[in-house]
């Protein structure tokens, strides 16, 4: 029978930006686990140099489409810089993902399409042909964030805007801390939820020269895009859930750190 504390002494590193942190602390510490949190990403608001042009057209696209949490919460933040009004679009919204479509509707934002499966690459297919887009797209989106879903629609003659509403940055005072954990041999487990996560950890990682310290410690991931960029730097995934959330993560986390234990008890 599974312990009712699977996680139990396991220190987990987080490495996702303050708000995304503290759901995921959470939920390794309802677990038993330690969440050794770092975080790797801060998002800033960030002025396109199209801006101006683009808000004085909002009202021309037919699509707008969201792929974060993020790209919602500064497009609004841009929205309110000129006192616009989301309930006065004309527009149809689409999310790629369901907390993307939840965090929309809590600030009024209706959603008319979410697909089936949350990649960029399954998202084009499906606006594609589900929708059958006629008019102009606008896609709010992060300065690192890849251009698959505009570069693909694009090649089916549907005409994209992105429109940078946010940067991501390293925070400075996490790179000393992770130094300190990852010398100390403080994790058990390494966390990555996004690509920028992992380029980030590995600018610190290349930065002290700790490659050696990390090539043995489990890592754990959500999406194929995310395991893709981790197996880039020669490293390699154990932990990857068919389900892409945090909470399947953490799930697949007790499964391995409990085939890891009964291992190590056979030996």
């Amino acid at each position: 029978m599974m312990s009712e504390q699977p996680l139990e002494n396991v220190k987990v590193l987080i490495t996702r930006g303050s708000e995304g942190a503290r759901e995921m602390s959470s939920l390794v510490e309802s677990y038993g686990g330690v969440p050794v949190v770092v975080p790797l990403l801060r998002f800033q608001s960030y002025m396109d140099s199209h801006e101006s042009t683009i808000l004085s057209s909002l009202h021309n696209f037919e699509w707008i489409i969201f792929t974060s949490k993020n790209g919602v919460k500064y497009f609004l933040e841009a929205l309110e810089r000129i006192q616009l009004d989301v309930d006065s679009f004309t527009s149809k919204f689409a999310a790629v993902g369901s907390k993307t479509k939840q965090y929309c509707e809590q600030h009024r934002i209706p959603v008319s399409f979410v697909p089936d499966h949350f990649t960029a690459n399954d998202f084009a297919a499906q606006f594609i042909s589900k929708v059958k887009p006629s008019g102009e797209i606008l896609i709010p989106k992060g300065n690192l964030a890849r251009d698959i879903i505009s570069a693909e629609l694009s090649m089916s003659g549907v005409q994209c805007t992105e429109w940078i509403v946010y940067e991501t940055v390293l925070p400075k005072d996490s790179m000393k801390e992770l130094k300190r954990i990852v010398e100390e041999n403080l994790v058990d487990v390494l966390t990555f939820t996004s690509s920028s996560t992992v380029h980030h950890f590995m600018e610190i990682i290349h930065h002290y020269s700790l490659q050696e310290k990390i090539k043995d410690t489990p890592i754990g991931c959500i999406g194929p895009i995310t395991k893709s960029t981790i197996e880039e730097y020669g490293l390699h995934v154990k932990i990857c859930p068919n389900i892409y959330t945090v909470n399947e993560m953490v799930k697949d986390i007790i499964t391995y750190m409990s085939l890891y234990k009964h291992a190590q008890l056979d030996e």
